[in-house]
Parts: structure tokens; sequence; C-alpha cells
């Protein structure tokens, strides 16, 4: 997946984020060459976000709660013809599977809050997940997102002490793996 017209701006310091977001349910146990599709993200598990609790998406969006105002969805691409949501596939547990990286965004009214990356096999199964707010403490906007040798590879952009907050400009980039109980941010970097 190519990089949005963002990715080639400037970044923010690196830090180590370790055993974030377990499964709700404990760890997944994903049957050999299972596949995890689009459509089956779209009703896909979420956990807590943005003052929302935890539920199941229809149609790629958290079903409104009465009590919490805002949204939470899977986050769209608007830099890809014919790619509407920010997600990866790829294997993360192994044999043949066919897992997927699935970014959230959501708001509890108002301004929108940094966004996560959430990481399910198939049923759909959430694997876990890192808020990436938890790692850089701004608006964090994901910016590019693919899987290969059993790793999530993402790139942010978070705001830098001059930025506004519309606008982020420093550009970072991790790996995220599932060790088969947690899901872990590695090699945590600025990339200029």
């Amino acid at each position: 997946m190519n990089s949005s017209r963002w990715s080639t701006i400037c970044v923010v310091a690196a830090v180590v984020i370790g055993g974030v977001t377990a499964s709700p349910t404990g760890s997944a146990d994903p049957a050999t060459g299972s596949v995890v599709t689009l459509q089956q993200l779209l009703s896909a598990p979420v956990p807590a976000l943005c003052e929302h609790d935890p539920g199941d998406l229809v149609n790629g969006t958290l079903p409104q709660q009465e009590s919490h105002r805002g949204h939470v969805g899977i986050a769209r691409r608007y830099d890809e013809p014919g790619e509407p949501y920010k997600v990866a596939f790829g294997n993360l547990t192994g044999a043949d599977n066919i897992d997927a990286a699935m970014v959230t965004d959501c708001s509890a009214g108002g301004v929108p809050w940094p966004e996560t990356v959430q990481l399910h096999t198939a049923g759909p199964t959430r694997l876990g997940g890192v808020d990436l707010g938890d790692i850089t403490h701004s608006r964090e906007v994901v910016s590019d997102l693919s899987i290969s040798d059993g790793v999530v590879h993402v790139h942010w952009l978070a705001n830098g002490p001059n930025d506004g907050e519309c606008c982020p400009s420093i550009q970072m980039a991790a790996d995220l793996r599932w060790d088969g109980l947690t899901v872990r941010a590695e090699n945590v970097r600025r990339l200029n």
C-alpha cells in the first residue's frame, strides 16, 4: 500500500511499548488456513475506544451508544482510489492464515482522538491492538499500513511542538507483533 501524501513529512522520538491490549476473550487459537475478510472486519469486535463501550461494528461503524456522543469506526482512506478503509491483510498467526490489521478512528463528540491499530484473525476474532496515542501522545493519523513476515508495519503522523492540532507533521513508524497473547509495538522510530 502506498503512503499518503503526508508520509514524507518530518517526525518524533523513539519509544518501545510492550504488551499492549490483549484479546478480551484471552488468546486466540486460529485454525490452520483460516482467512479474515474485509466483509468480516465490517462486523469485527472493537475494544472500548474514545469513551465508548466495547462492541461489534455494523457496516464498519460501532452503533450509536445512548450514553456516548461521537463515533467509532474503521478509518477511511481518502488517498487511494478503490481502497475505502485503512486495512491490511497478511499472515500474523502462522500456518496458512490470512489475518488483518485494521485502523480505527473515533471521537467522543467534537475533535477526533488518536487512531488505533487493531489486529484480527478469522471469525473475526480480535487479537489485540495498539493506541498510537499511547506512543506519541497527540492526534495520530495512520498514513501507511502493511503486513509482511508476520509483522504489521505502521506509519503515522504525530503532532510536533509547533503543529496545530489539525495538522500533524512528525512521521513515525513501528512494527506490531502478536506473540500469541498480546500485541507489542516494537522498533518504534522517527523517520527523519
